[in-house]
């Protein structure tokens, strides 16, 4: 039989089921624009009899078991994967983007314009040897060459420390986010262990995985206890209510690529951590240390621009041999002082002798010319006479030198594949192609990102619409739940009344 009071018991368990779907709707409608928050859905069950063998026909109504976000672990790990990548191959796309504008062809001071304007004034000189004004022209245009080769070099460097400056601070954020996951994971468990509810805890502990993953590419995997551990390459960055803190220290190994940059380490044990190539962080460290055909970063296209620097000053100093053909450098000419053996080209301003002495041997000293030090030698800088057009000893006045000085800048294969103006040209093509490449990578890469965004959201976001819906339900549920109360108070109120008359 069931008991006296047992419609009354029902009535309000129906109004606290509810009331719970009425908050829960309407804490879900107040979070529709709320950063990672998670709809939130109502989980009830219907109570049996009171007792396993009751002879009763009828359940004790409804009861809430809980209050569950909705959440697709699996679309998780897919977003977390993704956005690492997004954001690996969107850095790497920007700073493609400047070393291609410091590379540029269009700025006036442009390196491929001063080689031009440099190749225009050797071929007037040509037909004007004695003319001291236009050795001084072209003296002029050498340095400027040199000058632009030197700030090219700079901005690249200049870049690679921006990006070293970036290295750091993405660490910095790093750290700060691993802390706060750990301090959410303690939460989590204790509030776990209580009985609380952790929705609102795991929903922000998910906007900063979110984050972190931006940051660096990880690995997530959730305990029994619904704490998070997270790996980064070989790292462990989280593990319970605990985090590594990572820091940075300046290299000062010669032999390694990161010398004189910062290296990341454990801030505890003080070893050098890896910590993958994805996210920002390793699109960071691509762009700072790449150096090969296959990782293409600033000191890669430094590199080539150094090679560039040291092959045009060796041809034009020492002269090259295009098949069968030789052409006599500025080495092999007379200036118009008799002068013999004088370099055009050196490094930090020092003379031909010097020059020469730097090296046991031909390849040894050109090796130490780079983009950054480039200049005219000091004895042309001193006597553009020394500029050496003529062939000869006591024909000061032919162009026979120029004239093969002229081919070895415009015509002549300087590197066995390429003239000076196409070896350049070769520079700004492969960076060119690179940045384009990138910029596709990376708007491919976000497309897809956004993509499981999207579908995430279309999981966890709040649908107004359904949200309304739900809101008339459970409304309607509690006037019906309402209702019955009203009716059993009557019921019982009448037969208190027969009992008592």
């Amino acid at each position: 039989m069931a008991s006296t009071f047992m419609g009354l018991s029902i009535a309000g368990r129906g109004l606290s089921a509810s009331q719970i779907g009425l908050a829960t709707t309407t804490s879900n409608q107040s979070n529709t624009d709320t950063k990672g928050y998670s709809r939130q859905i109502v989980n009830q069950t219907s109570v049996g009899p009171a007792a396993v063998y009751s002879s009763s026909l009828v359940g004790g109504g409804a009861t809430v078991t809980s209050v569950d976000r909705v959440r697709s672990d699996r679309l998780d790990q897919k977003y977390w994967q993704e956005n690492s990548a997004s954001n690996k191959t969107a850095t790497k796309s920007s700073y493609l983007s400047q070393i291609e504008s410091v590379f540029s062809t269009t700025d006036s001071d442009s390196i491929s314009k001063e080689l031009e304007t440099f190749n225009t004034d050797l071929g007037t000189l040509s037909g004007n040897t004695n003319d001291t004004s236009v050795r001084e022209t072209v003296l002029q245009d050498a340095e400027n060459l040199c000058t632009t080769l030197n700030q090219t070099a700079t901005d690249l460097t200049q870049l690679r420390n921006d990006v070293n400056s970036e290295v750091k601070t993405t660490v910095t954020k790093i750290n700060a986010d691993t802390k706060q996951i750990a301090d959410l994971n303690k939460k989590i468990a204790v509030a776990k262990a209580s009985g609380a509810s952790t929705n609102e805890l795991e929903d922000e502990r998910g906007v900063v995985v979110d984050d972190l993953s931006g940051l660096v590419g990880i690995n997530v995997t959730k305990t029994d206890d619904g704490a998070l551990t997270i790996t980064a390459g070989d790292t462990n960055l989280v593990s319970g209510n605990d985090s590594t803190k990572l820091e940075c220290y300046t290299v000062t190994d010669t032999n390694s690529a990161q010398n004189g940059m910062y290296g990341i380490r454990n801030g505890d044990t003080g070893m050098d951590v890896d910590t993958g190539t994805s996210g920002a962080l390793g699109g960071y460290l691509g762009v700072r240390d790449g150096n090969s055909s296959d990782n293409k970063g600033i000191p890669y296209y430094t590199k080539q621009l150094d090679t560039f620097t040291q092959t045009f000053a060796k041809a034009f100093n020492e002269g090259v041999t295009d098949g069968s053909t030789s052409y006599n450098g500025n080495a092999d000419g007379v200036g118009q002082d008799g002068s013999t053996d004088v370099r055009f080209f050196s490094y930090e301003n020092k003379s031909s002798a010097d020059l020469m002495a730097s090296g046991s041997d031909t390849d040894s000293v050109y090796k130490n010319i780079t983009a950054a030090n480039i200049t005219v030698s000091k004895d042309v800088q001193e006597d553009t006479g020394k500029i050496a057009t003529a062939s000869a000893t006591g024909t000061e006045g032919n162009s026979d030198n120029i004239a093969d000085l002229v081919k070895i800048w415009g015509s002549a294969d300087v590197s066995g594949h390429s003239t000076v103006a196409e070896l350049y040209s070769s520079i700004i093509s492969n960076v060119g192609n690179a940045s384009a490449y990138a910029k596709t990578e990376s708007s491919r890469q976000s497309t897809i990102t956004k993509y499981i965004e999207s579908s995430r959201s279309s999981v966890s976001g709040v649908n107004t619409n359904e949200e309304t819906t739900n809101m008339t339900k459970y409304q309607s549920a509690y006037n019906a739940s309402a209702s019955a109360v009203t009716t059993w108070n009557e019921i019982y109120q009448a037969t208190l009344d027969m009992v008592n008359t």
